[in-house]
């Protein structure tokens, strides 16, 4: 119950960050959207999944909605990534995706709490041993956007408050067009927002709402049952 208590106090105050976010900062500003190309073949020797408990979902879901808009407020276009533990080489709509999940799936250290201070608010887990063995199942062979969602299941092709959840991944995949590509799902009360890395070169990381999203020119990136490219909403193997 504290837990419940804790996300829904801060859900308001994360919502107006997003928006700030949305209207203040020069790396989210709309120009279209890009894609990963899939560089390796998906194995089947990885360990069975772990399906994390209530209340382990609770605060994972929380951590993404307070850290998601922590790490798109540091990005400064055009300079190295001041995000913790973020490298360079893992820089793409899957990258941003692994990266988010396996901070939300470690014990933050002092450290990193130094940076993310609004996270020392999430109320921590009593027990990391079933996060932290959801953190190593989730990592294996999970490198790019069609390998995620291979680590995940089908929850249908509907985009709203009703059925999504915050974690929930959005995945585009076209063989004619050439591309795969991912965008992670960020509920508050009010709103969905879809979050997403461009995976070019102009490595940037863009925050918006299902209603941004269908304002773009780009079809192709609509999330809609009636598109081919958009293969649905899909959730990660060790949430409910």
């Amino acid at each position: 119950m504290e837990l419940q208590r804790n996300r829904q106090k801060h859900n308001l105050r994360h919502s107006k960050l997003i928006r700030r976010i949305l209207t203040e900062s020069p790396t989210v500003k709309t120009v279209g959207l890009f894609f990963v190309f899939l560089l390796t073949a998906l194995t089947a020797d990885a360990p069975k999944a772990v399906k994390l408990s209530a209340p382990a979902q609770i605060y994972f879901r929380h951590f993404v909605e307070v850290f998601t808009p922590l790490v798109i407020a540091n990005e400064k276009k055009g300079r190295s990534t001041k995000n913790f533990r973020w490298s360079a080489k893992n820089r793409d709509c899957a990258g941003l995706v692994r990266y988010v999940f396996r901070e939300a799936l470690s014990k933050p250290t002092p450290a990193f709490l130094n940076q993310y201070a609004e996270l020392n608010r999430v109320a921590p887990p009593q027990d990391w041993k079933e996060l932290s063995h959801a953190l190593v199942t989730w990592q294996i062979k999970n490198n790019t956007a069609a390998e995620l969602v291979q680590h995940a299941r089908f929850i249908g092709k509907t985009v709203s408050r009703e059925t999504v959840e915050t974690g929930d991944l959005l995945y585009f995949e076209s063989a004619r067009l050439k591309i795969r590509h991912v965008m992670l799902v960020v509920r508050t009360q009010r709103e969905v927002f879809l979050v997403y890395h461009t995976g070019d070169k102009r490595d940037e990381l863009r925050i918006r709402t299902v209603a941004d999203i269908l304002k773009n020119n780009d079809a192709p990136w609509h999330p809609l049952r009636e598109n081919p490219v958009f293969k649905g909403v899909l959730r990660p193997e060790f949430l409910n």
